[in-house]
């Protein structure tokens, strides 16, 4: 098991997010991730995703207002929060100074879905090797 000592606490709340958010995903006969159709969102960008929307919420801006205040377009941005795509940092960290957010917690979620879907993580082996 990974260290947890001296961790960024942004970063632990974001790793206890997404295992909770596992857990509740949790369907006995549910495919593994790695044989899900082409194009699925992996959990940590789902979590992501979710996060951004609340934030989106928050600035009371649409799609286009949200184009309008940063370099990304309304149908970027429109990827970017229904999961389909993972957003640039840049992205986030635009969309957490627009509401007002401290970064940590959303830019540590992009850390673990960009790690995730880069393959720099691996997943615990369930059973004998």
């Amino acid at each position: 098991m990974a260290q947890l000592t001296g961790e960024d606490p942004a970063r632990l709340l974001a790793l206890r997010e997404i295992a909770a958010a596992g857990r509740q995903r949790h369907r006995p006969f549910a495919p593994a991730p790695e044989t899900t159709a082409p194009g699925t969102p992996s959990l940590e960008r789902t979590i992501l995703a979710a996060a951004l929307r609340e934030l989106k919420t928050r600035t009371g801006l649409s799609l286009i207002g949200l184009a309008e205040r940063t370099a990304y377009s309304r149908s970027s941005w429109h990827r970017c929060l229904t999961g389909t795509t993972l957003p640039p940092r840049r992205a986030v960290e635009d969309l957490c100074r627009l509401a007002d957010e401290p970064p940590g917690r959303c830019l540590a979620l992009w850390e673990i879905a960009e790690s995730a879907e880069s393959g720099r993580t691996t997943r615990a082996k369930t059973g004998p090797s």
